[in-house]
């Protein structure tokens, strides 16, 4: 049995669940090992994982997508259902009718499954229990497995090096669709299905997720960044966040960058094992104060997979505490809309029983684009 596997059947033992029945696109993918592109982009066609409290595995999904169930699922015991024909809810439901959970008590991802679905499964299964299963599911995948951790690490540095020799590599003058389009290539050429592309500079600088336009890039100015995407050969995400000056930056641009770069630091260094996640919350609000920094953020990080943004959450909330095997992404970002200027860092860190280790490498000075 997989160790997930494993944990996520004991977890359904502890709390008294006959089974975990996964909808969303990242359980899904994480669970089978199938990645599914038509699931993501096209709502109705779900797909669903079951896992029993015995540890006993099903996977139902559109018979469009059985060949790729069959090359890349370890999970055997397929079900199908036909597009158009079938609801994919009712076959979900008739799967775990002849699992022998009619009458069973089924953690569901409640945030996940639409209203539609949910109604069309309470109605098939009038005798069984649904719950809310999302918060325990994502407490199984927060602890990550060797290979998992190999895999974020690859996904993370291979973006790292595509974002610097983009950036540097820049011929003068380029548009920022040039730049981009050049990050974007080397990164698709590394193995990695880009996912999401933000390209802030000028006057979109301070928008959270700006696109990157036809404008041609201008001397002095923050260019921020923060892309990502899956690896094509095992699905881990990789999420990375750097800030570039086009041409030299002035001192005042050292500065700022210096500041969040030691501020990242810090919340590196109190990534202790049982420490509460709120603490690296506050760690990081204390050293924007230390720095005379604006800090609005909700949070400063998040934990990563095959999910983008998977547990923990690093907000002042969030009272989980820090174990081996974590890999969390430490992002601070400030903006300073009265300068136009915006900067933003964001690298993986991995908690381990003798302190955190980094992942990837942070970029300790700000990234230079070539100018005229």
């Amino acid at each position: 049995m997989f160790p997930r596997i494993s944990r996520i059947a004991t977890a359904l033992r502890a709390q008294g669940l006959d089974a975990f029945l996964a909808v969303s696109p990242t359980a899904t993918c994480t669970l089978s090992g199938c990645h599914l592109l038509t699931q993501t982009v096209i709502p109705d066609r779900e797909a669903y994982v079951l896992i029993t409290a015995s540890g006993e595995a099903s996977y139902l999904l559109c018979s469009i997508e059985e060949r790729s169930a069959v090359a890349h699922s370890w999970i055997k015991d397929l079900y199908l259902y036909t597009e158009f024909v079938d609801n994919p809810a009712a076959r979900a439901a008739a799967m775990l009718e002849d699992k022998g959970l009619a009458d069973g008590k089924i953690g569901i991802e409640v945030h996940a499954l639409s209203a539609a679905s949910y109604d069309t499964l309470t109605t098939s299964l009038p005798a069984a229990l649904f719950v809310s299963w999302d918060q325990q599911y994502g407490e199984t995948v927060m602890i990550k497995d060797p290979y998992e951790i190999e895999a974020l690490s690859e996904a993370g540095e291979l973006t790292r090096m595509a974002i610097i020799e983009g950036l540097t590599g820049a011929a003068p003058g380029s548009t920022e669709l040039e730049v981009a389009n050049g990050i974007l290539s080397r990164i698709m050429a590394a193995g990695i299905v880009a996912l999401f592309n933000v390209f802030a500079a000028g006057p979109n600088i301070n928008v959270t997720h700006a696109e990157a336009t036809d404008r041609v890039l201008q001397p002095g100015e923050i260019v921020r960044l923060d892309m990502g995407g899956r690896m094509a050969k095992n699905n881990y995400l990789a999420d990375m966040a750097r800030t570039a000056v086009v041409g030299s930056p002035s001192t005042a641009q050292k500065q700022v960058y210096a500041a969040l770069y030691e501020i990242q630091k810090r919340v590196f260094e109190a990534c202790e094992i049982n420490k509460p996640v709120s603490e690296l919350y506050r760690t990081c609000a204390a050293a924007f104060a230390d720095h005379h920094l604006p800090f609005g953020m909700a949070h400063i990080g998040h934990g990563m997979g095959i999910g983008l943004h998977e547990a923990p959450m690093i907000n002042p909330r969030n009272q989980t505490l820090l174990q081996p095997g974590m890999v969390l992404n430490i992002e601070p970002h400030v903006s300073l809309p009265d300068q136009n200027e915006s900067y933003h860092i964001e690298d993986l860190v991995l908690i381990t029983r003798d302190g955190p280790l980094l992942m990837t490498s942070p970029t300790e000075e700000l990234i230079v684009i070539p100018v005229k």
